[in-house]
């Protein structure tokens, strides 16, 4: 009986030590490193892009199973001292429980990953991907009683916000603050309301290129192309391994590296959950010095993407550069015809023409297009929806970029609504 016991203690710690060890390692290895060993094509380095970049996912995750592991061995300890030497000694059974406990799943494994942690981060990161995913499960129960733990916090946060507000509204009243001023105020407050879900691009709208593209592939589309930064990806875009850089792409071509793949010159993408607050958010970009992240769904897929512009947008409204490109989201070519985005919601273009195409939240042209035709259309394929012609105008591999969209039946003004 004893024997089982302690087998099942030494389990325990052994899992829990593993996992703590895993996770150490994962993140000792540098930035620069791991770029080194995905261009090598070492195993598991792929896997350890994407746990860094899940850092929150990862340190929840290993954290919970641990906290059970390690609570559950040292109450199985404490528990068998007692039953096996009498009640005489419980104090003396706790502190050596405590003591293995803090030796192996503390100091052991840090030593560990301190000694091995390429190694080791490339064996268990693919491990710590699947822990995310099976550990899912409790996350919603325990987000409840973390919740219901920090209620009193909450509270306290909102008495402080309330204040702002009065003084907000004093300023206001006496002219301290102007009307863009007190809307910029307005905006900061909502950071905490909205998520990365509100303002991100969806997948199905996001320009990506092939990881296993060349230089010489894209060279004759990087002018044409209106951002900075481009996802990469392997086999779809729910599988997203780099972002491209276009100002060092163009560096790469211009010191004649024109068949080095794609893969080979992008970064490691940062990871984020669709949850996650703006305020939180732009704290992260600060804090790792970048301008883009990928919204990761619950299977380890896509959502979408959202860059630092987006964030700084709800703030200060819409924001354009030198990427940007100069034209009319919807251009009316006459009473029952439009060129649009195909980025635009299709409640503006069912209000635009007074036609009824079906609209969900958050719902795009492309969106509806993809998901009539079941495959990404060529330019100048058509397509019609509830009396509605649309002609694809412009396309990449991923998405419509911009169509016509044509009304060949009476308009339904009751409908739009």
């Amino acid at each position: 009986m004893t024997g089982a016991i302690l087998t099942l203690i030494g389990l325990c710690l052994l899992v829990s030590s593993t996992l703590t060890a895993a996770q150490t390692a994962v993140f000792q290895v540098s930035e620069s490193h791991l770029r080194t060993l995905q261009d090598e094509g070492f195993k598991g380095a792929h896997a350890l892009a994407r746990v860094r970049g899940r850092a929150g996912d990862v340190g929840s995750s290993v954290r919970r199973v641990t906290g059970v592991l390690n609570l559950g061995s040292l109450g199985i300890g404490v528990a068998t001292g007692v039953l096996t030497l009498g009640r005489g000694g419980p104090i003396t059974n706790v502190i050596i429980a405590v003591i293995i406990v803090i030796v192996f799943v503390d100091v052991l494994p840090h030593s560990i990953a301190a000694r091995y942690p390429v190694r080791l981060a490339l064996t268990s990161a693919p491990g710590l991907l699947a822990l995310i995913r099976w550990t899912r499960w409790i996350s919603g129960p325990v987000s409840l009683l973390e919740e219901a733990l920090v209620k009193n916090g909450e509270e306290e946060l909102s008495i402080e916000e309330r204040e702002l507000r009065e003084i907000q509204e004093i300023g206001q009243k006496e002219g301290i603050l102007e009307e863009s001023e007190n809307l910029l105020v307005e905006r900061a407050f909502r950071l905490d309301e909205l998520t990365a879900w509100d303002v991100m691009v969806p997948r199905v709208d996001i320009f990506a290129w092939h990881e296993n593209l060349t230089l010489a592939d894209i060279v004759d589309s990087l002018a044409d192309v209106p951002y900075s930064r481009v996802p990469i990806y392997r086999d779809s875009v729910d599988d997203v391994t780099g972002i491209l850089y276009v100002r060092e792409a163009y560096e790469r071509i211009t010191q004649g590296m024109h068949d080095l793949k794609l893969h080979r010159v992008s970064r490691v993408p940062f990871f984020v959950p669709g949850s996650l607050s703006l305020a939180q958010l732009m704290r992260d970009f600060q804090a790792k010095r970048i301008h883009m992240g990928i919204v990761a769904d619950e299977f380890g897929g896509t959502d979408g993407l959202v860059t630092l512009e987006d964030v700084l947008e709800e703030l200060v409204g819409e924001i354009r550069d030198e990427t940007d490109v100069e034209e009319e989201e919807i251009r009316r070519l006459s009473e029952n015809q439009i060129e649009c985005d195909a980025g635009v919601d299709v409640r503006e273009i069912n209000e635009a023409l007074k036609v009824n195409l079906p609209k969900l939240e958050h719902r795009s042209l492309n969106g509806l297009i993809l998901e009539e035709l079941g495959h990404v259309p060529s330019s100048g394929e058509r397509l019609l929806c509830d009396g509605v012609r649309i002609e694809i105008i412009q396309a990449t591999e991923t998405h419509v970029v911009r169509a016509q969209v044509t009304r060949l039946t009476d308009p339904k003004p009751s409908d739009t609504n």
